[in-house]
């Protein structure tokens, strides 16, 4: 390997940097539960509303490593903290240790400790980060994957709601949205401007933002999809159900039609991240049917 060339993510570098992240996949998302959909979030999503008044934010918080011309490898800090994913595009020992010492010396400058999470079943990158001073925490999270070949797809929901997606009901206000997230998870960030600017990213499709509505037009339950059709690879994130709703079946309904609707688009495994188990909403992660389930650790330093 040449020496690594290193850039940060830029308009100009933008879509190279997701064609990148699609080739990685399914490698990505099994190891650090980053797909093309993570990154999708990543750039359009509450970052996007976090970077509006600082140009540098996308260039600190992603950094793209080149050997020659083409990008081998990207470190991604999700929400600007001290938690860092290291793509690449399969078990690659010695690129991660030398990106992983970039990192961290780029982390000691500003201030910051350093964290990554990943499948604890990938022994050659725990040795990476053994070797490197960090230290393990295991059964941090999960990754639940649903085949979605044989996964159950059929919904229905009490008298009164029904289910809808943008597609079917592109008129919907996106503040009914932001409410239901925010009650959800007890937010008080501006979700409604979240949620469109999600909507401008290059790969949002419609018929992934699937809600329950109740009689009144109320946004009862919600959850947003992915698909990457090149590879099947599909990411659900979040989801919810508004407090006053709860205890109904929608958030189960409204995941199974997600299901139905990401194989139509080409999807062929979806994955849903959490909290290990008890954590709240495993006991829905579980009835849905998981073909596997992938436990994460945690090395920091």
């Amino acid at each position: 390997m040449t020496e690594l060339h290193e850039e940060g993510l830029s308009d100009a570098n933008l879509d190279e940097a997701i064609g990148f992240m699609r080739a990685s996949n399914p490698f990505a998302q099994w190891v650090w539960g980053w797909d093309t959909g993570r990154f999708i979030d990543f750039r359009w999503g509450s970052n996007a509303l976090r970077a509006a008044g600082d140009d540098a934010w996308f260039d600190t918080n992603c950094r793209i490593f080149r050997d020659g011309s083409a990008i081998v490898s990207m470190a991604i800090a999700e929400e600007g903290s001290e938690y860092v994913c290291i793509i690449t595009k399969g078990a690659e020992p010695g690129l991660v240790a030398e990106v992983l010492a970039l990192r961290i010396a780029a982390h000691r400058d500003r201030g910051v400790s350093i964290s990554l999470e990943f499948t604890r079943d990938e022994e050659w990158l725990r040795q990476v980060c053994k070797e490197t001073g960090l230290t393990e925490a295991v059964d941090t999270g999960c990754e639940w994957e649903y085949d979605l070949v044989g996964v159950d797809t059929a919904w229905d929901v009490p008298a009164g709601y029904r289910i809808e997606t943008l597609a079917t009901r592109p008129d919907t206000d996106r503040s009914g949205i932001g409410a239901c997230i925010a009650a959800a998870f007890g937010s008080e960030r501006d979700l409604e401007s979240m949620v469109r600017s999600i909507e401008e990213n290059p790969m949002f499709e419609p018929d992934l933002s699937v809600f329950a509505i109740d009689s009144a037009g109320t946004v009862a339950a919600y959850c947003r999809g992915t698909v990457d059709p090149d590879n099947g690879v599909c990411g659900i994130d979040p989801i919810c159900t508004h407090p006053d709703h709860q205890k109904l079946g929608l958030g189960k309904a409204v995941v199974r039609r997600m299901f139905a609707n990401q194989r139509r688009l080409g999807g062929r495994f979806a994955y849903i991240g959490s909290a290990p188990p008890p954590a709240p909403g495993t006991f829905l992660y579980r009835s849905l049917g998981p073909s596997r389930l992938f436990m994460g650790c945690e090395w920091s330093g």
